[in-house]
């Protein structure tokens, strides 16, 4: 079978990949907490803050090592070691499995910032925001039918969602070995980087190289932080549900299924005809003036008014995650697409580490006081990009330019 370099085959690939997120990790916070691991909310933010912290060490070099060798072969060895850390999940009988678990996902979850590079490796400047956007759709699909699954599957033992992730991460790194083709550019190529650059993230020259592009440097620091809130309410909300509300693991499955459709309709459908009209800039804006009042309602109003709160967080999130991803694609050179992809990945890993742990925290001793810190966070992030927005180019300024 002749193997094809499509957006729609790289959409595929990371919607399956995601529908095996999906369906383990929602449910996370409440399989830990099991009387077979025992975690207490702290140790449930320090669970989910490992994946994180190990993408923000891996994502660098996966990224680089993309440039170097191509998307496919960085995609498949990501695919197959996702595979191995659900089955250790799964599998595990303590909770320092679970952490090896986590580990070993978080080294090896390269696939989203390498399928960013693919898509912008086939997109123009003026079709990125789509192409990121129908990643975004991706992620909103596997949270519609992976928390389903997930929530369903648990009926019928807790380590039988992870498994089968495992064996739907598994086909999918089969598929993509057939299917999937390579969608770098060898002339663009830069093969006279230094190997520091190449092969060690936290080296000096790696970030005087990336240090070049300010606007790049501002965007991911900025996205970092966002997560870091979006990380806290995430690791809360299963614990606050069902702690406040009583959500087992089937309704906080439906929840995440609620969250996924909202994510989608903005991701699939609205930003794909907001965004050229209005910019990425713009539109980042509104996702994260809709998150922080999503967040605040949520934190002040939560029985009353959740399903409105949610959808408000689902809707400004939609934005905001395609809007810098294609922000940083923008403003960095095309042969430099996947380290500056693995670098915004690795401070969203960064803020994906820092988050549940604080979260984690804060829960322990005030169980509405994150999603209200989340939002002023939030707020915080929204004033920062407003400053820092007047040197940072987007698609309609770079049609004007052009013209």
């Amino acid at each position: 079978m002749r193997r094809k370099a499509s957006t729609t085959i790289i959409f595929f690939t990371v919607f399956l990949d995601l529908l095996g997120f999906g369906i383990v990790l929602p449910l996370m916070p409440l399989y830990a907490s099991d009387p077979r691991f025992a975690a207490s909310p702290a140790q449930i933010g320090w669970l989910m803050a490992i994946y994180s912290i190990m993408q923000f060490i891996f994502a660098p070099l996966w990224g680089r090592f993309s440039d170097r060798i191509g998307r496919r072969p960085v995609l498949i060895i990501g695919l197959f070691g996702s595979c191995l850390s659900y089955l250790v999940y799964g599998l595990a009988g303590s909770l320092t499995m679970l952490f090896v678990g986590r580990a070993v996902a978080g080294i090896m979850g390269a696939n989203i910032s390498v399928a960013q590079a693919a898509m912008a490796d086939l997109t123009s400047h003026k079709e990125r925001a789509k192409a990121m956007g129908m990643i975004g759709a991706a992620f909103g699909l596997g949270f519609i039918l992976g928390p389903a699954m997930g929530g369903f599957l648990s009926e019928y033992g807790l380590a039988i969602p992870p498994l089968v992730a495992a064996v739907i991460t598994g086909l999918n790194g089969v598929a993509a070995i057939f299917l999937l083709a390579e969608t770098r550019d060898p002339k663009h190529h830069n093969g006279d980087l230094p190997k520091a650059i190449a092969y060690h993230p936290f080296a000096p020259s790696r970030w005087k190289m990336e240090a070049q592009y300010s606007s790049v440097l501002a965007i991911c620091t900025l996205m970092g932080l966002f997560i870091a809130m979006f990380s806290a309410f995430e690791v809360v909300l299963p614990l606050w549900g069902h702690d406040v509300i009583g959500w087992n693991m089937v309704d906080i499955g439906w929840v995440f299924v609620y969250v996924g459709v909202v994510a989608v309709i903005v991701q699939g459908g609205i930003i794909r005809r907001l965004t050229p009209k209005i910019g990425e800039k713009k539109t980042t804006t509104l996702g994260l003036v809709l998150v922080g009042v999503g967040l605040a309602i949520l934190g002040q109003w939560g029985r009353e008014l959740v399903w409105v709160a949610l959808a408000l967080i689902a809707a400004g999130s939609g934005f905001v995650h395609p809007g810098f991803s294609s922000l940083v694609s923008i403003n960095s050179d095309a042969a430099k697409q996947g380290m500056m992809m693995g670098l915004f990945q690795s401070m969203s890993a960064l803020g994906r580490g820092v988050g549940p742990v604080v979260g984690g925290y804060i829960y322990g001793s005030h169980k509405g006081g994150v999603l209200l810190i989340a939002s002023v966070g939030v707020g915080v992030v929204l004033l920062l990009f407003l400053w820092v927005g007047r040197k940072i180019k987007d698609a309609c300024q770079t049609a004007t330019q052009a013209a």
